[in-house]
């Protein structure tokens, strides 16, 4: 489980209580600098709050060795480059915490016909999809023993239909395991069919998190992104679409 409790960052984020149990998928939505990624680098220990503190599994990160955070938190970031012509699989191998890659993991992504071609060479998509399983496979023995968190910025960008529809059940699927996994997302219908729980951020500022049926109300979208929404139900999903102007 994950718990913050008063953090505050530089006027970047103030969560005053957020508790995020193991197994649980959060999708932490909000507009363009509204602190999803401040609250992402704080839940990985990558950022230190000036006030409060984050606990996983009860204990507080920055009581955790960094050799031992590293091999239970996977972190994504938002926007990553290699600059040198090194092979996706050895790029990945480098991290990775038993030096094997495990093809459910290589499946899951579709990157086998990648692993030899350059990572300086690939898509932003492919180039997306490399760096999520390296990730992933710094952890993979604590996602193998439901054990760990992963922390994911915006890991839908760039990807194709496919390969987002590939990803995030990939990602229930590790989260039925026990894993947890906290990512920002701007696309709230997927949100509303793959995530167990939301958080809305405004301004740094959590001003709702819950299950979805509850949180992604037209209310809840209309304060945290100041437009309407109308909202249906369509196969046991909520729809969700903005409310543009009449012409």
């Amino acid at each position: 489980m994950i718990i913050l409790s008063d953090v505050r960052v530089n006027r970047r984020l103030q969560i005053k209580n957020l508790y995020v149990k193991a197994g649980t998928s959060c999708h932490i939505l909000g507009e363009n600098g509204a602190g999803k990624s401040t609250l992402l680098r704080v839940s990985a220990g990558l950022l230190d709050s000036e006030t409060g503190a984050c606990k996983f599994h009860g204990q507080p990160l920055d009581a955790i060795p960094l050799s031992r955070l590293a091999t239970l938190r996977g972190f994504h970031e938002q926007a990553n480059t290699t600059a040198f012509d090194i092979p996706a699989g050895d790029y990945i191998d480098f991290y990775s915490d038993n030096g094997a890659l495990d093809k459910r993991l290589t499946n899951a992504l579709d990157i086998a016909h990648l692993l030899h071609r350059p990572v300086s060479q690939l898509s932003g998509g492919e180039q997306q999809r490399i760096n999520l399983v390296r990730c992933m496979g710094q952890v993979w023995s604590a996602l193998e023993n439901g054990k760990a968190m992963l922390c994911l910025d915006e890991p839908l960008q760039g990807l194709d239909v496919r390969h987002q529809q590939s990803l995030l059940l990939f990602l229930r699927t590790l989260c039925e395991m026990g894993n947890t996994v906290l990512m920002s997302s701007h696309d709230l219908n997927l949100s509303a069919r793959f995530a167990d729980q939301v958080v809305l951020l405004k301004a740094g500022n959590c001003i709702a998190s819950g299950p979805v049926e509850t949180t992604l109300t037209a209310a809840k979208l209309k304060a945290c992104f100041n437009i309407g929404f109308d909202i249906t139900n369509n196969q046991n999903a909520l729809q969700i679409q903005p409310q543009w102007p009449s012409a």
